[in-house]
């Protein structure tokens, strides 16, 4: 624990569990940390959840009341830094919050034009805006720094830090015998897992019609889909979709998946495949190479931070007979698998601990305090 116990005010989602463990690491650390929200966690929490969102007038004046009150509330608490994850919406307030060091951290769907960023014609005004007003703007990926770069003033000051891991959690050798009962998988089958948020960016569709192809091949392989803030208009037709292939016996739709049951469907998959349209650095990707499976994605440059073709992880064309002809390459190589499952640890150990990243993001609030008002001063 630090000698002095940081005063930490949290502006994010709050129902997300990534966002919640950020904050949960500061909490265990001894800092006093509280969450303001508009999606505030039913979750077992050891934060402080402050829930400003407000249910009158619409959904844009509820918006502009919310972000009001943000200001408000921070003046309130006086806290030692305010850190922002995701930048739209209650995000909008914070260029009124001018009393303390502030610290933004942009995710993607809040400063990706192609994720609907901006699809508001205030929104990228607005989200400039909160980008001005930090002393700190922390990133997770190269790829997310060169896409804000535009939305900066000269002189912002931008850090890599990521989520990491939690690498006691997410290894490799965990035992998976119970997830297996429980979902009537056998010894001998091999698990295909899909395991983003079930929406249209995410394209599962595409990766059932491609299992629908290496089912054809080898039809002892699984295909798992996790129903996470599922559309349920999508989640209707991709079910539709299984249906129509005949493949009803060979999916399992697993509903919203326990955290901590991630590790262990992680362990089970020999294959985890991801083909958005678009994304930022997304933390299942890292998760997925702590634990040993093999990821299978789409040519997108933020990937290629992470992933080489072929020596970390397999790069394949959106297209269903693509996907299926390199899932099924994968299958047939299980040294591959093994070789790739080695290196992937190591790079997960190297570039995205958990602890060595919140650790870093520790000495930048501890800086911020230190040198308010003015310059931040280099910090972890």
């Amino acid at each position: 624990v630090c000698m002095t116990a940081l005063r930490l005010c949290f502006i994010g989602p709050a129902n997300n569990v990534t966002f919640r463990r950020w904050v949960e690491w500061f909490t265990s650390r001894g800092h006093q940390t509280t969450v303001l929200t508009v999606e505030p966690t039913q979750e077992t929490h050891h934060f402080r959840q402050i829930d400003l969102s407000c249910h009158y007038g619409g959904r844009k004046i509820g918006r502009i009341v919310s972000a009001a009150r943000l200001a408000y509330v921070v003046r309130c608490l006086r806290p030692d830094v305010v850190h922002v994850h995701y930048l739209r919406g209650l995000a909008w307030g914070v260029p009124l919050v001018r009393f303390c060091p502030v610290v933004v951290t942009p995710w993607g769907s809040d400063v990706l034009g192609e994720q609907g960023a901006f699809k508001e014609w205030y929104s990228w005004v607005l989200t400039r805006n909160v980008l001005a007003s930090a002393d700190l703007i922390a990133v997770h990926s190269k790829y997310l720094e060169g896409r804000i770069r535009p939305l900066l003033k000269n002189g912002a000051r931008v850090v890599r830090v990521g989520w990491g891991v939690n690498l006691q959690a997410f290894k490799p050798g965990l035992d998976i015998e119970s997830l297996c009962q429980r979902w009537n998988i056998g010894p001998d089958q091999q698990i295909i897992f899909s395991p983003r948020l079930a929406q249209p960016c995410y394209r599962h569709d595409l990766i059932v019609r491609a299992f629908s192809l290496v089912q054809r091949e080898s039809p002892r392989v699984v295909l798992v889909i996790s129903e996470q803030f599922a559309d349920s208009e999508y989640l209707c037709k991709l079910r539709a979709l299984v249906s129509a292939l005949n493949l009803g016996n060979h999916v399992r739709f697993t509903g919203s998946i326990p955290y901590s049951d991630m590790p262990l469907w992680m362990n089970l998959a020999s294959i985890m495949v991801m083909v958005p349209q678009s994304d930022g650095m997304p933390n299942t990707l890292w998760e997925a190479m702590a634990c040993g499976a093999l990821p299978v994605l789409n040519r997108l440059p933020q990937y290629a931070e992470v992933i080489e073709d072929g020596i970390n992880g397999l790069l394949v064309e959106p297209e269903p007979e693509d996907i299926a002809r390199v899932i099924l390459q994968a299958l047939a190589n299980p040294e591959l698998k093994a070789k790739v499952a080695l290196r992937n640890l190591e790079l997960v150990k190297a570039m995205a601990d958990q602890d060595q990243e919140m650790d870093r993001m520790e000495g930048w609030y501890e800086s911020l305090r230190e040198t308010w008002p003015g310059q931040v001063v280099a910090g972890g």
